[in-house]
C-alpha cells in the first residue's frame, strides 16, 4: 500500500503486523540528519577528527580523506566505513577523549526539529500503549520527544523473551549523557574493534537482535546496506540462520538497486525516491503514523473517502 502517490509501497502484511504489535523498528543514523540536521556516522567521524586536532599525517585522517575521494570516484558512499577511522583514532587517543568529541558533536540546538523522531515513536507504539524502539544512534533526540519514556543501554538491555520487559527506547550501541559531554554505561560502539566485540567476539548485540528476529518482524530505518551496524549484524545472523524472512529495510533509490543491495543479505528492501531530502519516505511515515494511532478509525476514514468516488 502507498500512503502517498510517490511514496514507497509498504507490504500489507507489514502494516497488519505493526497494528498487532509484532514489528520492531531499528533506527539508524539516517533518522537524525533527516530533519534534526545531526551528522550521520561518516560526518561524525569528520567532526571528531577536527575536534581532536588530528593532523593530515595521522593514519586516521589519511584514511578518512581517502574514503572521501573514493566516494567521489565511485559515486557510492561509505566505501571505507567510519568504524575503521574510529579504530585508527583509538590507537592515538583515549576512549574518553573520543567519546567526549562524539558527544559534543551530537549536541543539538535548542530548537531542534524532532518531527522525524516523533513519527518513529508513533510507529513504535504497541496496541497496549507501550513503546518499543531500538536505535544504534548515540543522541538523545528520541528521549527529547517524551522524557517519561525509560531507556536502556549497554550493559543493561531488556530481555526480548519477556514481552513486558521488552519495551521503551533501547540504545543498542550506547548513548551520550544528558549534558552531551561523555558516554553513559559501557561507552559507545564506534570502532571496528568495538563492532567486532559486540557482534562477533562477545556477540552480545548479535544475541540480542537474534532473539528479536526469532519472534518479531524487524524493520531497518535510516541505514544503508553497508553501514557498519548492518554489516556486522547481518554477517553474524546469516551464520546463525539461512533465512532472515521477516526482516525489511527502507532503501533510497530505485527498486533494482535496492534489491541488489539487500537481497543477498537476506533482507527484503522497500525502495523509495530520495529526492527533496527523502520527502517521499517521511510523508509515507507521517501517513503510516496517523494510521498507527488508531487503525480502526483510519480504516473508517478511508472507507468514507472511497464512497466519494474517484
Amino acid at each position: 500500500m502507498r500512503f502517498v502517490s510517490d511514496g514507497p509501497s509498504i507490504p500489507d502484511e507489514l502494516l497488519v503486523a505493526r497494528d498487532e504489535g509484532r514489528v520492531v523498528f531499528i533506527c539508524g543514523a539516517g533518522i537524525s540528519p533527516a530533519r534534526a540536521n545531526l551528522p550521520d556516522f561518516q560526518q561524525l567521524a569528520h567532526h571528531v577528527i577536527k575536534k581532536l586536532g588530528v593532523t593530515d599525517l595521522d593514519p586516521a585522517k589519511k584514511l578518512f580523506d581517502a574514503s572521501e575521494k573514493l566516494d567521489e570516484i565511485t559515486g557510492v558512499s561509505g566505501v571505507i566505513s567510519a568504524d575503521r577511522v574510529f579504530g585508527l583514532l583509538e590507537r592515538d587517543f583515549s576512549t574518553r577523549d573520543i567519546e567526549h568529541a562524539v558527544a559534543t558533536a551530537l549536541k543539538p540546538p535548542d530548537e531542534v526539529n524532532l518531527s522525524a523522531h516523533r513519527i518513529m515513536l508513533d510507529l513504535a507504539k504497541l496496541p497496549d500503549g507501550r513503546s518499543r524502539l531500538i536505535t544504534t544512534n548515540f543522541d538523545l533526540l528520541l528521549e527529547a520527544c517524551n522524557s517519561k519514556l525509560p531507556c536502556f543501554h549497554p550493559p543493561r538491555l531488556p530481555d526480548p523473551l519477556r514481552d513486558k520487559e521488552f519495551e521503551d527506547i533501547i540504545h543498542l550501541h550506547g548513548r551520550v549523557d544528558k549534558r552531551y559531554q561523555n558516554a553513559e554505561g559501557d561507552g559507545l560502539v564506534l570502532s571496528s574493534a568495538g563492532f567486532g566485540r559486540a557482534y562477533l567476539a562477545e556477540g552480545w548485540a548479535t544475541s540480542f537482535i537474534r532473539s528479536i528476529i526469532d519472534q518479531y518482524i524487524v524493520v531497518f530505518v535510516g541505514y544503508a546496506a553497508d553501514d557498519p551496524p548492518v554489516y556486522y549484524l547481518l554477517e553474524a545472523l546469516n551464520s546463525y540462520k539461512k533465512s532472515l524472512a521477516g526482516v525489511y529495510a527502507f532503501q533510497a533509490g530505485n527498486a533494482g538497486d535496492a534489491e541488489a543491495k539487500w537481497r543477498h543479505k537476506g533482507v527484503c528492501p522497500i525502495a523509495y525516491d530520495e529526492a527533496d531530502n527523502h520527502k517521499a519516505l517521511w510523508d509515507t511515515f507521517t501517513g503510516w503514523a496517523e494510521r498507527a494511532k488508531d487503525p480502526n478509525a483510519w480504516f473508517e476514514k478511508i472507507i468514507t473517502l472511497t464512497r466519494n468516488g474517484p
